[in-house]
């Protein structure tokens, strides 16, 4: 398993965060980590089986303003993974007011609201959804695919309501299948 560093970040705005970022190659790609509820530990799994093409970070923020200045102080559109629903609500808002500081999003268990899927956006979505998870239902995942586009809806197997950590493999190989098909498209561009 490898180890994370945990790196101080002033933001324009005068804040300064903390990010955990898992060691990559010096051409990584940013894959932007937003889970209120959870710990770098959670993660170390996860990110250690993560294509090295992405560099995981993840970070602290509460808002999609905190984000949209974390994706500018990085210098490039990251991936962004959203666990839970108030992470979601945060990758949705940031999509909304700057849709080009993500190349794509994750939704991982958390639910954007039927009224606010027509006014969504654009952009290629992985949603990630324990298949034993009780916060995101089947039912919501599906509603969701279906209004968003380019969406892709994969449901692992005993991943419950956080893929990356209770069976970090599978949410792996989900998160890096997806990154391929997304590599894939801005490379046919």
């Amino acid at each position: 398993m490898i180890s994370h560093e945990k790196v101080a970040v002033s933001l324009q705005s005068g804040k300064s965060i903390y990010v955990h970022c898992w060691p990559c190659g010096n051409y990584a790609q940013p894959m932007v980590i937003i889970a209120p509820e959870s710990s770098p530990s959670d993660w170390n799994v996860f990110a250690s089986l993560i294509s090295p093409s992405h560099s995981v970070v993840l970070t602290d923020v509460s808002t999609s303003f905190e984000l949209l200045m974390l994706i500018w102080e990085i210098g490039e559109p990251a991936l962004v993974i959203a666990q839970g629903n108030k992470a979601v609500k945060v990758a949705k808002e940031l999509v909304s007011i700057a849709p080009g500081s993500a190349n794509a999003i994750v939704l991982c268990d958390g639910v954007i609201p039927a009224k606010e899927l027509p006014i969504t956006y654009e952009i290629s979505t992985l949603i990630l959804r324990g298949r034993q998870s009780t916060s995101l239902s089947h039912a919501d995942a599906v509603d969701m695919h279906v209004s968003l586009r380019l969406s892709t809806l994969v449901e692992p197997e005993n991943c419950g309501n956080f893929p990356a950590k209770h069976n970090a493999a599978a949410a792996a190989s989900a998160v890096n299948w997806f990154i391929n098909g997304v590599n894939e498209i801005y490379e046919n561009k």
